[in-house]
C-alpha cells in the first residue's frame, strides 16, 4: 500500500481576476463622469421626487456593486485549493457551499499544459487533465505556478498508482 502523503498544495493565482480588476478600474472614471452628468443634465421637473433621490445615488450604487463584485471574485479564487496526494487529486472550492472533488490517480488518462501570454510573465500556467471519471472528464488546474513540475509529479504518481492497483488502460 502506498503511503498517503501530500505531494503539493496549490492555489490559483489572482491573475485569473485580471479582467475583473481592469473592468473595475475602468468603471471608476465612467461612474464619476456619470455622477457629473446627472447633476448637470437631469431634468428634475419631470421626474418624481422619490425617484430623483435614487437617480442622484445611481453612481454610488454602481460603484458599490463594482466593489462587491471585485471582492466576491477575489474571495472565490482565494477559496480554491488543489492538492495532489499519492492516490488522488483533490480540489476544494466554494465560499458558502464548499465543494470537494476527488479524482483517483489511476483514472487520469492524459494531460495538457497551457501557458497563456500574460501567465508566462509570472511563471504560471494551466494544467488540464483528461480523466475516465464520469463526473469530471476534464479537470483544470488554472493559473498554478510551475505547471510542468506539477505535471511530472502527477504523471509519476499516476504510473505508480496504476502499477500498484494493476490498472491498465484499454481504449
Amino acid at each position: 500500500m502506498i503511503e498517503n502523503t501530500v505531494y503539493f498544495k496549490s492555489r490559483p493565482s489572482q491573475l485569473i481576476n485580471l479582467e475583473t480588476f481592469l473592468l473595475t478600474i475602468l468603471a471608476v472614471p465612467v461612474i464619476l463622469l456619470m455622477d457629473e452628468i446627472l447633476k448637470q443634465q437631469l431634468l428634475i421637473h419631470f421626474i418624481p421626487q422619490r425617484l430623483t433621490i435614487h437617480l442622484f445615488r445611481l453612481p454610488y450604487y454602481l460603484g458599490g456593486f463594482a466593489v462587491l463584485n471585485l471582492a466576491y471574485q477575489v474571495l472565490r479564487v482565494y477559496c480554491i485549493r488543489y492538492e495532489i496526494h499519492t492516490e488522488e487529486l483533490r480540489c476544494y472550492s466554494g465560499i458558502f457551499i464548499r465543494k470537494h472533488e476527488f479524482i483517483e490517480n489511476y483514472r487520469i488518462k492524459d494531460y495538457r499544459v497551457e501557458k497563456p501570454f500574460i501567465y508566462r510573465f509570472f511563471g504560471l500556467g494551466n494544467l488540464i487533465i483528461y480523466t475516465s471519471d464520469k463526473t469530471t472528464p476534464v479537470f483544470r488546474l488554472d493559473a498554478i505556478r510551475d505547471p510542468e513540475e506539477k505535471y511530472k509529479i502527477l504523471r509519476g504518481l499516476v504510473e505508480l498508482n496504476r502499477r500498484e492497483k494493476h490498472v491498465f488502460e484499454v481504449d
